[in-house]
């Protein structure tokens, strides 16, 4: 059957929004049996010892099986059984696919499996609805729990991936009025008919067992209520304490939500002496010390709420957990909450106080606040819990960081047209000045060499300008296509060393620095592109194969309607890489795309793009560094080989006053 443009882009959203804790929560895997199986030479067999494997892990963790097929199905001209089709599948030998139905019934019938939800997006999807009679016929007599989604009826052909997009989007957007999780039942069905036409979205749900701890959900509701009715403990808080809870009392169960006075019972019914000679005396202690620690993160958010008032926004907590050095995934449905309990319950280390990583995150806000009396009210708070000190340092690397992160020289090679420059532009920012301080240095020579010693010339000059002790640490080098498409900044030779191994370089492209007319509303859309990733759950790149780029015209016309205007990957590095920067650059902020020698494994870009997107630009330059240490030697694929440009907001202004914006009066009345 034909080539499924889509398949890849829809695949890997649906991947990211699965395993997005935020939404549905899925544990990632990667390695061989990774949780996302994408290959143009996958067999049945492939299949199947994919499934088998996740049943495994979920057996044994007593979790929730979440199952996605997408792709080419058939069914047979007798039956309505459907067969998922992989490499060399052909519609008249089911031998050759996977019979989904038998494939889904085994998983929900393996003991342990606490449920099973399939997501079916193929042509006659609803064949994927197993048989009820083999279910009730299986080891557990039935007694399990199935719910299938299907993208369309059993004679109907599916388009365009569209269930496994609008699915996605409706994970994102939330469900109104369906409570703090989603789940495959007539809400959400008819919420997908609604977006889908032409097609038949099904729905199966088989329950019969009544000894479920939980409901079976897809994802976590993003327009959930927040607040008092969500409690004070988050996802993290919640999980960590019921486990401690059934380890301590077989049988007890949280109330929901878990509000503060329903936390200071549990508390006051712990410490009971009763109570604890009731249970598991470790398990007991375990409890004690979860209920004070949330009671305690609670107590935290209310007092940051009071001191911050006037300034706390999400961009503001998000800034603080990236300064504080914690992961993505920290981030919840309630950004405050969710951030401290993280800190407080999964960022600690054996040997560190453990109210030490909740202090840098306050100190972090403290410091993004610019509020000296924000700085010493939450300066009581860490003197309470015992880490003022960890506070006081924290203040002190970040303000570091920050003064050190707005010094930056900006390299540019502009009249580079077709070769070398024959000179190089330099401006110094975040030096007080208002506008930042220019110079030019002449190359030597117009070539690799003299553009290097030309860059050196500009260090040597922005370090004579910064008072004693700054040092500078980031540069910016802007070059054309052909020289991006070609050449490594960080890997200059200046002076002595490599360019990179004392600097922090980001590579920029120098057309948006151009004086053109349309430059203005180039950079205008990027900063909007940009203000909308950062909204973003999920990894927010666009990635293009070998296949969009072989039809270059039907690229520009989606290029021109706005397809690719946020973060765009290359999933190879193409032969003629200088004219696809030169198709992309003018419409995507930022392109990745691998390195030539780069000795990839089956998706490796994406997952690492996708594992380090939220520290990136700034974790490339020591990935550079990395792969010229020993170390790299027999590395497959790593950080180090990804190259990109990267037009973030603080680029786009310094790019503002070469922009050319007319601004007209009002006209005078004749």
């Amino acid at each position: 059957m034909r080539t499924l443009s889509r398949l890849d882009e829809a695949a890997h959203g649906l991947h990211a929004a699965l395993t997005n804790q935020s939404l549905g929560a899925c544990t990632e895997r990667t390695g061989e049996h990774a949780s996302l199986l994408l290959s143009a030479t996958l067999t049945p067999g492939d299949v199947h010892e994919a499934v088998h494997e996740a049943v495994r892990r979920t057996r044994a963790d007593n979790a929730v099986l979440v199952v996605a097929l997408l792709g080419h199905g058939f069914t047979t001209p007798q039956q309505t059984d459907l067969y998922y089709m992989v490499a060399d599948s052909t519609a008249d030998s089911t031998m050759s696919a996977v019979n989904v139905g038998q494939l889904l019934a085994e998983a929900a019938d393996e003991p342990g499996v606490e449920g099973v939800i399939a997501l079916i997006d193929t042509c006659h999807a609803a064949g994927a609805m197993p048989d009820v009679g083999r279910i009730a016929g299986g080891v557990r007599a039935g007694r399990t729990r199935l719910s299938v989604l299907a993208a369309a009826a059993a004679d109907q052909a599916a388009r365009g991936m569209r269930l496994t997009f609008s699915l996605v989007d409706v994970m994102k957007e939330g469900l109104a009025g369906a409570g703090p999780t989603v789940h495959v039942d007539t809400r959400f069905t008819e919420e997908l008919r609604d977006r889908i036409k032409g097609q038949a979205v099904g729905r199966f749900e088989y329950d019969n067992d009544p000894f479920a701890q939980k409901h079976l959900w897809l994802a976590r509701n993003a327009r959930s209520i927040t607040g008092a009715a969500r409690g004070v403990v988050g996802p993290v808080g919640r999980q960590d304490l019921e486990e401690a809870v059934s380890m301590w009392r077989a049988g007890e169960r949280l109330p929901t939500p878990l509000t503060r006075p329903a936390l200071d019972a549990l508390y006051t019914f712990a410490r009971q002496t009763e109570a604890a000679e009731a249970g598991d005396r470790d398990w007991h202690g375990r409890v004690t010390h979860l209920v004070a620690t949330l009671a305690e993160c609670a107590r935290t958010v209310v007092l940051v709420n009071q001191v911050l008032a006037e300034v706390l926004t999400s961009d503001l907590l998000r800034a603080a957990r990236q300064l504080s050095g914690l992961p993505h995934d920290a981030e919840g449905p309630e950004l405050l909450r969710d951030l401290v309990e993280y800190a407080a319950l999964r960022a600690p280390r054996g040997d560190e106080p453990s109210w030490k990583a909740p202090a840098r995150f306050v100190a972090a806000l403290a410091q993004l606040s610019g509020s000296d009396i924000a700085v010493a009210r939450l300066r009581e708070w860490a003197r309470d819990l015992g880490v003022v000190t960890e506070y006081n340092d924290a203040l002190t690397e970040f303000a570091h960081k920050r003064q050190q992160g707005g010094i930056r020289l900006v390299v540019s090679l502009a009249g580079a047209l077709t070769d070398w420059p024959e000179e190089v532009d330099a401006w110094l920012i975040g030096t007080g000045e208002r506008l930042p301080v220019h110079e030019r240095f002449r190359c030597e020579s117009a070539d690799r060499l003299g553009t290097g010693r030309a860059i050196g010339a500009a260090l040597a000059w922005a370090r004579g300008r910064l008072p004693t002790p700054e040092q500078l640490e980031n540069v910016d080098v802007a070059a054309p296509a052909h020289l991006l498409a070609s050449w490594q900044p960080e890997e200059a030779k200046v002076d002595r060393r490599l360019l990179g191994v004392n600097h922090d370089v980001v590579v920029r492209w120098s057309g948006r620095m151009d004086p053109a007319e349309e430059n203005a509303e180039m950079n205008d859309a990027a900063r909007k592109a940009l203000r909308g990733m950062a909204d973003c759950a999920t990894v927010p790149v666009e990635w293009i194969g070998a296949s969009v780029l072989d039809d270059r015209q039907a690229l520009e016309d989606e290029l021109m309607t706005g397809r690719y205007d946020i973060a765009v990957g290359l999933d190879h590095h193409p032969d003629a890489l200088q004219d696809v920067l030169e198709q992309l650059l003018p419409y995507a902020p930022i392109i990745l795309w691998p390195r030539p020698e780069a000795r990839p494994d089956h998706d490796w870009l994406r997952t690492l793009v996708q594992k380090n997107w939220r520290r990136l630009p700034d974790d490339l330059a020591p990935a550079y560094r990395q792969r010229w240490s020993r170390e790299h030697d027999g590395c497959v694929a790593c950080l180090g080989d990804v190259r990109a440009v990267w037009h973030d907001e603080p680029w786009l202004e310094f790019c503002r006053p070469f922009e050319q914006r007319v601004v007209a009066g009002p006209e005078e009345e004749l």
